[in-house]
């Protein structure tokens, strides 16, 4: 079955990670648990999940982002005995359906060997590199919006 498929069954507000089975579980802690995806990017695709409902990264308790990088650590070098690249990928907020984002829950993808796509950018190798000018005014503007 196609995700996209999988995802038409589910309501719009489904949580698939609070019906995950003990078989289903790769690895966990206290706070969090270790999935292999079920639509992987790549092989070896792995997504770290809050045992509690959350939404944001900045929700979880210090004690939580401690254990959750050292789960980071140990699954990015177990996966780096197979693979050369491992990715992370952050999901956070609530599900708008704009950017391939299906689940509101906070969780990570640890993803090996996968490249990285922009839609709408048709060669990647060839987009934008900023002169010096335009990265110090690129870098000027991202702190006048941000900070």
């Amino acid at each position: 079955m196609k995700y996209i498929e999988a995802l038409r069954k589910f309501w719009r507000d489904y949580n698939p990670f609070i019906h995950i089975k003990p078989e289903e579980i790769v690895d966990e802690s206290k706070n969090f648990i270790i999935i292999a995806a079920r639509a992987p990017y790549a092989e070896d695709h792995l997504l770290i999940i809050p045992k509690r409902q959350v939404y944001l990264l900045k929700e979880l308790t210090w004690i939580e982002k401690n254990e959750m990088w050292k789960l980071l650590e140990k699954w990015a070098t177990k996966l780096h005995t197979k693979h050369k690249d491992v990715n992370l990928l952050l999901r956070d907020w609530l599900v708008e359906w704009n950017i391939g984002k299906t689940i509101n829950h906070l969780h990570f993808h640890i993803i090996p060997d996968c490249s990285i796509w922009l839609e709408g950018v048709k060669d990647p190798d060839n987009r934008k590199f900023f002169n010096d000018q335009e990265y110090i005014e690129n870098t000027e503007r991202i702190r006048e919006e941000f900070l």
